[in-house]
This record gives C-alpha cells, sequence and structure tokens, in this order.
C-alpha cells in the first residue's frame, strides 16, 4: 500500500497533456519508489471556474502530502484557495508573475505553501509580435496582425497595451480579438478571415489556448501564426516561441521529491525557466508557401514530423533520491 499521496490538478483534459503528465511520473521515479506513492488526478477539462475549484478543494481534503497545479494561473490559484486552512504543499507550475498574482510574497522568499515554476510566458508575446514582424517584413510594409487574447486572462489590458506600443516601433497594425472559450475562439478566427483581414495571427500566452491548441492551429488555418509552445508546432502550427513546458513538468517532479523529503515550500525558491526556442514546422511553412527569412532559420528547431522529446537540464532544485518510506 501507497504511504504517500499526491494530488495532481490540471485545468486541461489528460488527453492533450498526455505526454506531459508522463514527463512529470517519470521524473518522479527518480526520487521515490513508484509503489510508495499514489496520484490522485483531477482535469478540469478545460472548465477553469466552478469545476476546477471543486476538484482543487475535494485534493486538498484527500489527505495529500503535496498538490501539484498545472496548466496555468487558474490552477494555482484554485490550489491556494483549497489550502488556504490546510497548508498542504502546493507545487505549480508555468505560471506568470506568481509575485503580482498573490501565489508568493517572492522569488527567493515564497513564504507560504506555494512555490514551483514561474513560467516566462506573456512576457514573451512582444517578442512573439517582433518575430512575426520579422516574418512579414518581405512581405508587406505595414503589416496588420490579429492577437488572439484570452477576455478573462488577469492584467490583459496592461499586457495589450506593452504590445500595441511594441506595434507601433515596428510599425505594424493589431486587430485585438478577446475570445473567453471554444466558440469564441471559433468565431475569431472566422471573423479575421472575412470581416477583418489580416497578415498573420498572434495567439498570446494562455493556458485556454494551451489547453484547446488542436482546435487554434486548426482555425488558423493557413494564416501564418505564432504561438507559446513548440507543442503547437509539432501538431501542425507554423511556429512558436517560449520556454519548453515538458521541462516544467520534469522541474515539478524535483519540488515534489524535495517536499516528500521533508523540504517546506517555504524553503524552496521559485525557479525561471532557463531556455527559450523558437520552432517552426518546415512543412507548414512549405505548404502554406510561406518564406523563413535566414535570419529565423539559423535560430530555430525545426519540425518536419513530431519530434521526440529532447531533454535538458532544468532550472529547479536539483535532483536528489528521497528517503525510502518503508
Amino acid at each position: 500500500m501507497a504511504e504517500r499521496k499526491i494530488g495532481f490538478l490540471h485545468t486541461g483534459t489528460k488527453a492533450s497533456f498526455q505526454e506531459h503528465y508522463a514527463a512529470f511520473v517519470h521524473r518522479l521515479d527518480e526520487f521515490v519508489e513508484p509503489d510508495e506513492i499514489e496520484i490522485v488526478e483531477r482535469w478540469a477539462g478545460d472548465d477553469p471556474s466552478k469545476s476546477l475549484e471543486q476538484h482543487a478543494k475535494a485534493l486538498a481534503n484527500e489527505n495529500i502530502d503535496v498538490l501539484v497545479s498545472a496548466g496555468g494561473p487558474p490552477a494555482a490559484k484554485a490550489a491556494k484557495k483549497a489550502t488556504a486552512r490546510n497548508k498542504v504543499p502546493v507545487i505549480f507550475t508555468s505560471v506568470t508573475d506568481p509575485v503580482g498574482l498573490g501565489l508568493v510574497q517572492s522569488l527567493d522568499n515564497p513564504r507560504g505553501n506555494l512555490t514551483g515554476i514561474a513560467g516566462m510566458t506573456s512576457e514573451l508575446d512582444v517578442p512573439r509580435l517582433e518575430i512575426l514582424c520579422e516574418l512579414l517584413a518581405g512581405r508587406k510594409k505595414k503589416p496588420t496582425i490579429g492577437v488572439l487574447n484570452n477576455a478573462y486572462r488577469p492584467g490583459l489590458d496592461g499586457q495589450y497595451k506593452k504590445l500595441e506600443a511594441a506595434a507601433r516601433e515596428l510599425g505594424a497594425k493589431l486587430v485585438r480579438l478577446d475570445v473567453a472559450d471554444l466558440a469564441g475562439i471559433q468565431s475569431a478566427f472566422a471573423s479575421i478571415k472575412k470581416a477583418k483581414p489580416v497578415d498573420a495571427i498572434l495567439v498570446t500566452a494562455d493556458s485556454l489556448f494551451n489547453n484547446l491548441r488542436h482546435d487554434v492551429v486548426k482555425f488558423a488555418g493557413s494564416i501564418p501564426a505564432i504561438y507559446q509552445w513548440r507543442e503547437f508546432a509539432e501538431i501542425g502550427g507554423l511556429m512558436s516561441f517560449g520556454s519548453n513546458i515538458i521541462d516544467a513538468y520534469e522541474q515539478a517532479a524535483e519540488y515534489v521529491g524535495h517536499i516528500l523529503d521533508g523540504d517546506a515550500p517555504s524553503d524552496l525558491p521559485v525557479s525561471l525557466p532557463d531556455r527559450y526556442e523558437l520552432v517552426i514546422n518546415l512543412r507548414v511553412a512549405h505548404k502554406n508557401d510561406v518564406t523563413m527569412p535566414a535570419s529565423l532559420l539559423c535560430n530555430a528547431d525545426f519540425v518536419r514530423n513530431r519530434l521526440r522529446r529532447r531533454r535538458a537540464s532544468g532550472s529547479g532544485p536539483s535532483p536528489r533520491k528521497t528517503r525510502r518510506h518503508r
């Protein structure tokens, strides 16, 4: 019988995140024997509202040793609320600005019962815009770029103002597309293909789009688009720029190992990604007659078919085996 219990909360579906979850479990095996732990999973199925909070509350009451919240800020905020009383350790993964969201006091000194991996997500939307403008430089003097946003993302207006300022400097025009669900995403893409033609699309960083990435890529069709994670390019998107999300799930397992070994979340600083990757799907570029400039090609990883994951050293706590709980 397992002696330790781990809660795993995710905003999306297991079908969309099988590889990520497998990476987490595989790395966890380096810290504790599989038969010594039980992982209790709760998947919100892309419903970040009431369903997510209910799952978080249920896990917090499961007598777990640690709770992993994955899939972005909504899961982390739900986990924080659910553990406010019993102070179960929470490890979040790929959360932008955890200090600004009130999850931790600071990156170096989290305090409280939460720590984990801070994702450079929306912070990289301006560089993504720059990459799109570099792509379009030889095709149009003043490109029009559609910007797909989650209407309910915290701090959206401030983030969009930064994009507008960058667009003015780059000589680009933006078309703001705020959506809240799958139907809204489909409608937004339909509108820009008809009434509001654009030269390219920036899909801003958000767990909503990542969870629904197959649909987002399908709706974008032949319009050149840039996304947050390499998983978008691997399933047929043109290109992505960001950190490696698989690395973040592996780092989350390292944090869990430390918690099971007796460390407190306040002892474990929040980590930042230590590498970023521009990923280009050459097959999609060729199919849609998109000429990639040499300046992008020389700095990119390439996807022709789905690539096997490449391990990279994480930026979280150094790996170590936990004590064996016999």
